[in-house]
């Protein structure tokens, strides 16, 4: 009756451990293989076969362990692959937006060379503009210069008149007013001594001599201090 009681326990123990050894959760050592020959001599020797034969087609659990480094390489291979792919994505993302608004670049383009043309065509008037202020100015002194020298020309003929006409007699110098331009003939009156110039005017014609003494009168400034 034990006999047949060890049997069926040394049966239930071996289908368990067989079934350990398959799924690689137990391996039998030869310390468990002593126990089991001390208990069941019997059945020892075939639970020790049927074990090292699913040991023998187990995979060994070791190998899980190995391969844990190589996965994580792996993974962090694929995970710099898909960074990197992801950057180069928004490079291209990028780009793609610069190449999506050309009608825009190129309007923003054109009106900055239009204004640095306007810009040069400016400083070009600009210095132009200064050339001719400069060519004005030096012709303005020129036509001054040529007023003045004009001007004391007539100065000089005045004066001679006034000379020739302070030596000739009150009558005879009323006649050569009365051919002279009004305004000739008010300036060599006023260039000569006042008693004298109302002696010559005495022989004027009366209209002609209202009007030069009008204008005498009027006149500020003699031409000559009288003497």
């Amino acid at each position: 009756m034990n006999v047949k009681i060890s049997r069926v326990l040394a049966s239930l123990v071996l289908l368990a451990l067989l079934k350990l050894a398959v799924f690689g959760m137990l391996s039998v050592d030869s310390v468990t293989l002593r126990i089991m020959q001390a208990l069941m001599p019997e059945t020892v020797p075939t639970m020790a076969l049927a074990v090292a034969q699913a040991q023998e087609q187990a995979p060994a659990p070791e190998s899980a362990a190995t391969t844990t480094p190589i996965a994580d390489t792996a993974d962090s291979a694929a995970n710099q692959a898909a960074t990197q792919e992801t950057e180069a994505d928004k490079a291209a993302a990028e780009v793609r937006t610069e190449q999506s608004l050309p009608s825009e670049w190129r309007v923003l383009k054109s009106k900055e060379e239009e204004l640095a043309i306007k810009e040069r065509t400016l400083k070009e008037m600009e210095v132009s503009i200064r050339a001719e202020a400069v060519r004005v100015e030096k012709l303005h002194a020129e036509i001054r210069q040529m007023l003045d020298e004009a001007q004391n020309i007539k100065d000089k003929r005045v004066r001679q008149l006034v000379d020739m006409i302070s030596n000739t007699k009150a009558k005879k110098a009323a006649e050569i007013l009365q051919t002279m331009d009004t305004d000739l003939a008010v300036k060599v009156l006023s260039g000569m001594r006042g008693r004298q110039a109302g002696e010559i005017l005495s022989f004027v014609e009366a209209k002609k001599a209202a009007e030069l003494s009008e204008r005498l009168t009027l006149l500020q400034i003699p031409f000559m201090e009288e003497q």
